[in-house]
């Protein structure tokens, strides 16, 4: 049981584990079921939790019957089923050993996330822009050029900071950018038919999870969530057909 000085400090805690939660895509039913057994491992009484994605709250009663409520704003959002299943066995962890708050706040608060692998990441994104290229119909060049454009994607998603734009306006620019780059491949005959490639890489900007979790929340009755994510999914659509086009528009005839 936490110290009643202390309660305040958990549930700081309780919500950065929360709101990292959500940042990383996970489901909000998952994410409120999960806090709700945190704070009921610490053994308080009448626990609220409810959460978007975009802000949290939690309400717990003390043992001394002291009601205490924070909430915290979630400004982040992406994919990242890594993250999630550290945050996963983190949450079972807590529930098991029930640590205090000190370790919490080490393990929540102060939590660095591990290096990744950059050339594993960068692989990984040639491998499914050119197996997609060949998959669509493309040949084995098409897929080569497809996997060139892919080093250009990767570059801006984890190098140039542009995926610190907003996700729509971050698809747009990205799209169009990627879709110069395969124009100016083809047109130095690199690649057999620039649909292709385009196709090949398009799919790396394909919203599919996010379309799918948006219903499986409506399905769950968060509506709120799910339309929220299916609008997101359906403007990065729209965004990646905007961005394509623009640049054929502005420079298929030229290159």
């Amino acid at each position: 049981m936490i110290k009643e000085k202390d309660c305040e400090r958990f549930l700081e805690n309780v919500l950065e584990l929360g709101r990292q939660y959500v940042a990383t895509g996970a489901e909000i039913k998952r994410v409120e079921d999960t806090l709700y057994r945190i704070c009921n491992a610490y053994e308080f009484k009448g626990i609220e939790v409810y959460a978007v994605t975009s802000l949290i709250v939690i309400t717990v009663k003390s043992k001394e019957n002291h009601h205490y409520t924070q909430s915290v704003r979630v400004t982040e959002g992406s994919t990242d089923l890594g993250r999630l299943e550290e945050i996963n066995a983190q949450c079972r962890y807590i529930c098991r050993e029930k640590p205090d708050v000190e370790e919490l706040d080490k393990m929540i608060m102060h939590y660095q996330k591990p290096k990744g692998k950059p050339v594993l990441k960068c692989l990984g994104y040639m491998l499914a822009a050119g197996g997609f290229a060949v998959f669509f119909g493309g040949t084995l060049f098409d897929g080569f050029a497809a996997a060139l454009v892919a080093i250009v994607i990767y570059l801006m998603d984890y190098h140039f900071k542009l995926k610190k734009m907003n996700n729509v306006v971050y698809t747009l620019v990205a799209s169009f950018i990627s879709g110069t780059v395969a124009l100016l491949i083809a047109h130095f005959g690199i690649g057999d038919s620039v649909d292709k490639i385009m196709i090949g890489d398009i799919m790396l900007f394909i919203p599919g999870l996010l379309l799918v979790n948006s219903i499986k929340e409506m399905f769950n009755r968060d509506i709120v969530t799910g339309l929220y994510r299916f609008i997101e999914a359906i403007f990065v659509a729209v965004a990646i057909a905007g961005g394509y086009a623009l640049s054929v528009v502005c420079f298929g005839g030229v290159l």
